[in-house]
């Protein structure tokens, strides 16, 4: 797996640094970088002086951050007050069957590319896109990023998420189909360990199917981009997860009686 190249604390403009010592209520003693993710710019742990603890810290070019404002907008809202809903969150980004079936071309994708299941079935993918944003629906907090280089675990085994800028509200089982398709659980039967889980059982399977159906047409379309300068290796990361929710859709809809 490739590492996003990122910048030292120490290359952000002092008085920026002073202000970040400022707001956090004593000076910055020492600085972590932590691998994992794709931000690009100052990313990891502060250690604050005058017993001010650990502070996990994120930076990057004005110009380029109204991602990291957003998140810094969310985790000040947590739990829930100001957070989209999972169809909110996706806003836009649930169109590439609808684009292909009704005129071929979703810009870089087209139709004649598609591979011979996607072909066969668009239609039927068209279709449940169409639908899905009312079938995925709920009123649990979801992380909506969920993957291991998102959760640290303690000595003691106790896990904490982290990078909460994507969190919306959804049913409860959106958070671990997310944990299955982004934590390359390479070996792993995706169907069987999501039905193994109280979640997972309890999910309707036609929303299961729809999320499936929403998250192959973003990640089909988003695997055809380059991946940005910074983390070339995030356009493997893509393929990946497509690969992996189409296998997993393939598979609740080769079942018979499964037609929706």
């Amino acid at each position: 797996m490739g590492t996003t190249a990122r910048r030292r604390w120490e290359e952000l403009p002092a008085g920026l640094r002073r202000e970040v010592a400022r707001r956090l209520g004593g000076e910055v003693r020492g600085f972590g970088d932590r691998p994992g993710g794709f931000s690009y710019g100052v990313l990891g742990v502060a250690e604050i002086g005058d017993g001010g603890g650990r502070v996990f810290v994120k930076a990057v070019p004005g110009e380029d951050g109204d991602g990291y404002r957003e998140e810094a907008v969310v985790a000040r809202a947590l739990p829930v007050a100001g957070v989209p809903t999972v169809a909110g969150r996706m806003a836009g980004r649930c169109e590439t069957w609808r684009a292909l079936a009704e005129g071929g071309v979703h810009a870089p994708l087209t139709a004649a590319g598609l591979g011979a299941w996607e072909r066969g079935s668009l239609d039927r993918l068209a279709g449940v896109e169409g639908r899905w944003a009312g079938l995925v629906t709920g009123d649990t907090l979801l992380h909506f990023d969920l993957r291991h280089d998102n959760v640290l675990v303690a000595p003691g085994g106790t896990a904490r998420f982290v990078d909460w800028g994507r969190a919306c509200l959804g049913p409860g089982w959106v958070d671990l189909m997310c944990l299955l398709l982004l934590s390359r659980a390479d070996g792993v039967d995706l169907e069987e360990t999501f039905l193994a889980h109280p979640l997972g059982r309890g999910a309707p399977p036609d929303a299961v199917d729809a999320f499936l159906v929403a998250l192959a047409g973003y990640w089909t379309h988003t695997a055809a981009l380059p991946g940005p300068a910074h983390a070339p290796h995030l356009q493997g990361r893509r393929e990946r997860s497509r690969a992996a929710t189409i296998g997993w859709l393939r598979r609740r809809w080769g079942r018979p009686g499964r037609a929706t």
